[in-house]
């Protein structure tokens, strides 16, 4: 038993592939391996040939900063304050990515290429999309469609057929012949083929399926591919991939994306030119009609008064109370501005407007806060193009706005109250002045005061043009702050399918897969799968292997000969020599086995023919007495035998004994007529008495038994043996009853117990137990006990065999 423990604490190891093991399974399957390679090879080749071709196409945007420097700094600031404030800043640049993939964008390139008209045909396996090389082009009624419906088109020439025109309903039952350019009326509308001429040719015979989707099922489709990202955190730099199965549409795709992007930014900073200008407009007219009014006061006061110009002796005092006025007239004009600023910030209708921009607001930080709002607010409008105001994204932006107006309106309100302060030191001078000019006539005072007014409306209107030239030259430029650093580029190497990844994961499939399947196959196999079963589960000696016999040849055959040297007579030749190594002296051997069907009749027959062989005389005993097995491969049929000897009917061996194989001197005994009670005959003595005599005839006596786990007889009969050969065929037994055959060996149940192993797979003996060769599990026999042998009730054993 220590000798079995060890063996099998080394059985893991032993169980463990080596790389010989792996290199046999290939070398003896390799059939299995070759198949399915080229099967899975043929597999990925078809799989190939369905997949369109896809190609990929970059570009490369640079987003630029519109401000100088010192504004960048400002910016940065002003940036920090906001943050300070509970405001927070956004990423240039990620805002840009996302408004690149956005879904406004796509759609507007759908309507520039009329992607929502695609074009298809089918080429072998592959559905191919059509794109610049097409026969014709569709031109319906009406340029967007609100239902989807697919049509076909079958070409011959310049003629063409209409046909399976499928909408949300389902198909129609319509059908038109027309010719390419005819306008042609149909359910869905009034539509028309436009030829293109060069690609007729190569189209003709074929069926093109043309689908019109609306533009937003069009920009989900084809706005799934496009990806944009930053390529350096360092830097302003956006890298756009476009992936498609053609390459000069992706190519239009990029380039209506980064136009379509460019004409929204140049869309934002018009709508605020325009607002500016539309405020300029509006003042102007009312300084317009004011001045005017003034104008109208004077002449009408210088014609009712008759004046014409001032005295001489108050130039010098004039010209220190124009000092005053110049300096009031400038904080008077400020302060109207600065006013309506405030008016305008605080009108809650204008709450989601644009701030005007006007510069003659001389504090710097009110400008910069203004440009900031405007730039926020032109974000917040660009992002709810996208998305509803109830988002996150947007209530936050209109936080973030609500805030910065009302910083802006306290900065403007303290501003006001400044130039006020102002207004009113210079206005204290200026009546200062006019008490030393006491003297001038009143007359002449109304005459200042409305040239004062005067003034100040021209300086106003003067103010108000200039601005409105300036706003005219914004519109009039059309430059976004981007620039196409590179324009679409790419390999015309598809990037998809990788057709050698395929092929080596179908390579790689193709040869794991068979060894998977004989590896488990060989580990779910429970059967004994040769020699190494045995020895590490037994200690019982293995006296040798007999080969696999070639299909057709039964039991009955007698394979051996004196002159033939193949692997069976080779074993049956080694099996005579190992049998000195057991019991040199033994004559009487005893073959049996687990079950019925493990070949002992077919190796006791030919081991008594080779044991003849060396010019000893043999006797072949069939003792089973109950299916008398040996004795019916003999063709003696209802003869006399064994039992006739054991129950004293016949006396005499000679009538008994008949020839089995003359050349060799064999001879057999039969089993004779099966008695009703076989296991008390056997325990008789004239058992012990008939082997006595057979000794002193013979020099070898070879007994076929019944099998030793059905029946006693097995046990009853080995009394008599010298050696008991124990008969196990590969692939029939569960391993799982060895340690049953090692405790009968152990107790000593029979005489000089061995195994001979039969129905061994020699060829496939190189490797472990030959993966690949053996089913599954182990037949219908298993092990232990009542297997249907059929003694006794012969009715109940063929119920029990067909079972």
């Amino acid at each position: 038993m220590a000798k079995i423990n060890q063996k099998k604490q080394s059985q893991l190891v032993d169980d463990m592939l080596s790389l010989r093991d792996i290199i046999d399974i290939f070398v003896y399957n390799w059939k299995w391996f070759i198949l399915s390679v080229i099967l899975c090879l043929a597999v990925a080749r078809l799989y190939l040939a369905t997949k369109p071709k896809i190609y990929q196409r970059s570009a490369v945007m640079l987003v630029k900063d519109d401000q100088s420097a010192g504004g960048s700094r400002s910016k940065i600031g002003t940036d920090a304050l906001m943050q300070l404030n509970g405001v927070m800043m956004g990423t240039s640049v990620k805002n840009e990515v996302y408004i690149l993939q956005s879904h406004q964008i796509m759609m507007e390139v759908v309507r520039r290429l009329r992607l929502d008209v695609n074009y298809s045909y089918k080429r072998r396996l592959q559905t191919i999309s059509l794109y610049d090389v097409r026969p014709f082009t569709a031109v319906f009624d009406t340029v967007e469609t609100k239902r989807p419906y697919t049509f076909m088109i079958e070409l011959h020439g310049r003629e063409a057929r209409l046909s399976k025109l499928e909408t949300i309903e389902g198909e129609q039952l319509f059908e038109k012949n027309f010719r390419l350019g005819d306008t042609i009326n149909t359910p869905i509308g009034r539509m028309a083929l436009i030829p293109m001429e060069q690609y007729l040719d190569y189209f003709d015979g074929k069926t093109i399926r043309v689908t019109h989707t609306t533009v937003e099922q069009a920009a989900n489709s084809f706005g799934g591919p496009l990806k944009s990202s930053e390529l350096d955190k360092e830097s302003t730099l956006v890298g756009i991939q476009y992936s498609d199965n053609n390459i000069q549409r992706a190519e239009d795709i990029l380039n209506a994306v980064l136009e379509a992007y460019r004409k929204s930014i140049i869309d934002d900073k018009n709508r605020v030119a325009e607002s500016t200008a539309a405020f300029i407009d509006d003042r102007i007219k009312i300084i317009s009609e004011e001045l005017s009014e003034v104008e109208g006061q004077l002449a009408a006061f210088k014609q009712q008064n008759r004046l014409v110009s001032l005295k001489d002796d108050a130039n010098a005092f004039l010209q220190q109370n124009i000092s005053a006025r110049q300096r009031s007239i400038q904080l008077e004009s400020q302060v109207g501005v600065v006013q309506y600023l405030l008016d305008n910030l605080k009108d809650k209708a204008n709450g989601m407007n644009i701030i005007p921009t006007l510069g003659g607001i001389t504090d710097a930080g009110l400008q910069q806060q203004i440009m900031k709002y405007n730039e926020l607010m032109l974000e917040r409008n660009r992002l709810i193009q996208n998305t509803s105001e109830n988002t996150p994204r947007i209530q936050q932006a209109d936080q973030n706005l609500a805030q910065m107006r009302a910083n802006i309106i306290a900065t403007t309100e303290a501003f006001l109250q400044s130039l006020n302060v102002q207004l009113q030191s210079a206005r204290q001078e200026e009546r200062s002045v006019k008490g030393v000019i006491s003297s001038v006539p009143d007359k002449e005072k109304e005459v200042l005061d409305i040239t004062r007014q005067q003034t100040i409306k021209e300086t106003l209107y003067t103010y108000l043009l200039n601005k409105r030239e300036e706003t005219a030259l914004q519109l009039a430029i059309q430059e976004a702050n981007i620039r196409v650093v590179e324009e679409p580029f790419g390999s015309n190497r598809p990037i998809s399918p990788r057709t050698k990844v395929i092929y080596l994961i179908a390579l790689l499939i193709g040869i794991v897969a068979p060894f998977a399947f004989f590896h488990v196959r060989s580990l779910l196999n429970m059967s004994i799968r040769g020699r190494k079963d045995i020895e590490d589960n037994t200690t019982i000696p293995v006296l040798g292997e007999i080969p696999h016999r070639k299909e057709g040849i039964g039991d009955a055959a007698i394979l051996v000969s004196e002159h033939n040297t193949n692997s069976i007579n080779e074993s049956f030749r080694m099996l005579r020599f190992s049998l000195n190594f057991i019991k040199k002296d033994a004559r009487v051997i005893m073959f049996t086995s687990t079950t019925p069907g493990e070949g002992k009749t077919f190796i006791s027959r030919n081991f008594a023919v080779t044991l003849g062989m060396t010019g000893k005389s043999v006797i072949l005993i069939d003792t089973d007495i109950r299916k008398r097995t040996q004795t019916k491969l003999s063709g003696i049929r209802h003869h006399e035998g064994l039992t006739s000897y054991l129950s004293s009917r016949v006396e005499n061996l000679d009538e008994l004994i008949m020839p089995l194989d003359k050349e060799h001197n064999v001879d057999m005994l039969p089993a004779g007529i099966t008695p009703p009670n076989p296991s008390e005959l056997l325990m008789s003595d004239r058992l012990e008495a008939l082997f006595e005599e057979l000794k002193q005839r013979y020099d070898y006596i070879v007994v076929d038994n019944v099998p030793a786990q059905v029946v006693a007889d097995a046990g009853i009969v080995n009394r008599v043996a010298d050696v008991t050969l124990y008969v196990v065929r590969e692939g029939i037994i569960d391993r799982r009853y060895l340690p049953e055959l090692q405790r009968l060996y152990d107790e000593k149940k029979f005489n000089n117990l061995c195994i001979v192993i039969n129905d061994a797979k020699m060829e496939k003996k190189r490797y472990g137990y030959g993966y690949g060769h053996y089913g599954y599990g182990y037949g219908h026999y298993g092990y232990g006990y009542g297997y249907g042998y059929g003694y006794g009730n012969e009715e109940e054993g063929k119920k029990k065999k067909r079972k």
